[in-house]
């Protein structure tokens, strides 16, 4: 099981940003596979990123909805960032 750790930007993010209810709960299921070690559904799209985000994914949680995250080898699972593609890229 791993530990989930948020970093402040993502929850500068999640308070400008709010989940609908839709939202919430697959944010909510998805993180709890994720810290169970499972793989994610495909409609959440997760996937690695590229360039300065070498080392990171992401998963879709609702439309153009993401989140940014990174498995470290210490079993910690951290919330790096939440938004659109236009506000993190």
């Amino acid at each position: 099981m791993l530990n989930l750790k948020q970093e402040k930007s993502f929850v500068k993010d999640l308070q400008k940003h709010g989940l609908n209810n839709s939202e919430l709960a697959k944010f909510a299921k998805y993180i709890s596979l994720l810290c169970e070690g499972k793989a994610l559904p495909q409609e959440a799209n997760d996937h690695a990123l590229k360039g300065t985000w070498l080392g990171f994914r992401e998963f879709h949680i609702g439309g153009d909805t993401l989140v940014i995250y990174k498995i470290y080898g210490d079993n910690t699972l951290k919330l790096i960032r939440l938004g659109s593609h236009s506000q993190l890229f």
